[in-house]
């Protein structure tokens, strides 16, 4: 019979393989969509930035609540829920410094790589949202990145619909940064890769063991 140090190396090993396969298609993503991005946008992207961007903005105070879950602000008090969920310190520690330095920091990076500007700095009739940047870099989306970074890192600790809310909301956020003008399509899904990877290396290197997950 294994004891239990072997049944903990088999249950890491296969956690890690696991998280590997989301980290390599979280990485797959932000490389695809990085490698796709051009100046001007592709007839495709330009397309369904303004069937967002065009739609009536009579709802946008509201929606500007919603995008401030990507919103750096919003780390802290998102740590102390994980820590109030889950009685442990590391997982909200881990989302913190993951967050920060890989998302921001890290973000910071990729957008100097890339180059590409704002919409309104490469597109011509512009809808712009309140307090939405014109001149800075715009991929990856800072908002998508930290947004998928909570929901992949919380799913662990949520039940099924926990989970679809999670990600909803995540999906939400990027796409009502494309309707205010903020960023393009491409700039969503490349930081939207990029936090599934930030938010699976915070769950492979705190999870909870499988029987303590819920359901």
């Amino acid at each position: 019979m294994p004891d239990v140090q072997t049944n903990r190396r088999i249950t890491l090993r296969s956690s890690w393989v696991r998280h590997g396969g989301s980290i390599g298609l979280g990485l797959g993503v932000l490389v695809v969509a990085g490698a796709l991005v051009e100046e001007p946008p592709p007839a495709w992207e330009e397309s369904f930035f303004r069937a967002l961007n065009e739609l009536p903005h009579d709802v946008e105070w509201i929606l500007w609540v919603l995008q401030q879950m990507g919103s750096a602000m919003v780390m802290p008090f998102a740590a102390l829920v994980l820590w109030r969920m889950t009685r442990r310190w590391q997982p909200p520690v881990a989302m913190l410094a993951a967050g920060f330095i890989l998302g921001w920091l890290g973000a910071k990076g990729i957008k100097a790589i890339v180059g590409r500007g704002r919409p309104a700095a490469i597109l011509d009739d512009v809808v712009l949202g309140f307090d939405v940047p014109v001149t800075e870099i715009g991929f990856p989306s800072g908002h998508a990145v930290l947004v998928f970074t909570l929901a992949v890192a919380f799913a662990p600790y949520l039940k099924r619909r926990g989970r679809m809310v999670a990600f909803a909301v995540a999906i939400a956020v990027g796409l009502t940064r494309i309707y205010v003008g903020a960023h393009m399509p491409l700039d969503i899904i490349g930081g939207a890769g990029y936090g599934l990877v930030i938010g699976t290396l915070v769950t492979a290197l705190t999870a909870p063991r499988p029987e303590t997950r819920p359901h």
